[in-house]
């Protein structure tokens, strides 16, 4: 199973909101599972910071998924 993050949108109490989630693939490429929460930007020193920030880039440049429409809530 692979992974990366990706802008997952979700609504919570009527409003719609846009958050980085990590999104987990079926064998076929498809998105299966999400992470419930947004995750945050974390590192052990400031080169694993950087690299984790170009990953979060990336995923702004990736069409936007539905939470409701890949299975969230089991990552």
């Amino acid at each position: 199973m692979t992974w990366n993050y990706r802008v997952v949108k979700k609504t919570y109490m009527g409003e719609t909101l846009l958050g980085v989630h990590e999104v987990y693939y079926d064998d076929d490429g498809n998105p299966d599972m999400a992470t419930v929460d947004p995750v945050g930007i974390v590192g052990d020193d400031i080169h694993e910071l950087r690299r984790e920030y170009v990953y979060y880039l990336r995923a702004l440049l990736r069409p936007v998924l539905d939470y409701d429409e890949i299975g969230g809530d089991d990552a």
